[in-house]
């Protein structure tokens, strides 16, 4: 006998909107024969009886009604959990998110039928000495300035495998990006786009002052090392936009390939670069 396929649903909670549409998304996976669990950090905002903790209880999948916060959210909730990711876009940015919210109750009849497939993405793990791992970034790590004014002007060293890549940065930082991650703050500052079935890092430096710095695309392998010079303000380290870390002069970071990749279910894949190169229209 098939066990019922358990699909947990996570909104974006600041968004009546994608409350109202969790809602619906429940509904139609409970009428399609499927367990649906909402989001426990919901239960005050969505009528629903079932209910689990991201990263804590099993599902075999979990349903995003949100836009890329609420995705990379999830993401660093779920840490090593293998349980894949599916997306309906509701945000200010969902760039991630593949299925637009009119098509919901036929994704939810995908989920039942098997028909979607199944895609990894790399991730990036920083690591800090006396502070540890940061969770793993499906966009990027961010090395950036925290000061103004003066201040402002970060001061780095940049090596890859123990040589130096830039010989001295000067500017607002230094980004290390996934090929998912290329088509966000990297692309923003000028980085390339990188297809995101490849693996690789993409090293962008942030308006830098210093001559001939340029993005860099590096083997997976690469282990990157960005030391904050002594004589440079703090910096900070962000993590996906939403994990921070002050960097002091003389502090490092080392970035490598995070252990074990995003899955996600996806749906629309065609339109990849549609999506991205219409933002230009």
């Amino acid at each position: 006998m098939v066990s019922c396929v358990r699909i947990g649903v996570v909104p974006k909670l600041n968004s009546p909107e994608a409350l109202q549409l969790a809602k619906l998304v429940l509904k139609s996976a409970e009428n399609k024969g499927l367990a649906a669990f909402l989001d426990a950090r919901a239960r005050e905002l969505v009528s629903w009886d079932k209910f689990f903790y991201v990263g804590k209880d099993s599902v075999d999948m979990i349903i995003v009604v949100g836009g890329d916060g609420t995705v990379l959210n999830t993401l660093h909730l779920l840490g090593d959990s293998d349980v894949p990711i599916a997306t309906i876009r509701y945000g200010r940015r969902g760039f991630l998110c593949d299925v637009p919210p009119y098509e919901y109750s036929e994704m939810i009849s995908r989920i039942a039928s098997g028909d979607y497939k199944l895609v990894e993405y790399m991730r990036l793990k920083g690591e800090v000495k006396g502070v540890g791992e940061t969770p793993p970034a499906l966009n990027e790590l961010a090395i950036v300035s925290s000061g103004s004014g003066r201040a402002k002007v970060t001061r780095l060293y940049v090596h890859k495998d123990g040589e130096e890549l830039y010989r001295r940065l000067v500017g607002d930082g230094v980004i290390v990006a996934t090929p998912v991650g290329s088509t966000a703050y990297s692309l923003a500052a000028g980085g390339p786009v990188v297809d995101p079935s490849m693996r690789a890092l993409i090293v962008t430096p942030l308006a830098s002052i210093t001559l001939c710095t340029r993005p860099v695309i590096l083997p997976p392998n690469s282990e990157v090392r960005v030391t904050v010079a002594r004589d440079s303000p703090e910096a900070l380290l962000i993590v996906d936009g939403a994990f921070s870390v002050t960097l002091k002069p003389r502090d490092s970071v080392i970035i490598r390939e995070y252990r074990k990749p995003a899955k996600f279910a996806r749906f629309y894949l065609g339109d990849y670069y549609v999506r991205i190169f219409e933002r230009c229209l």
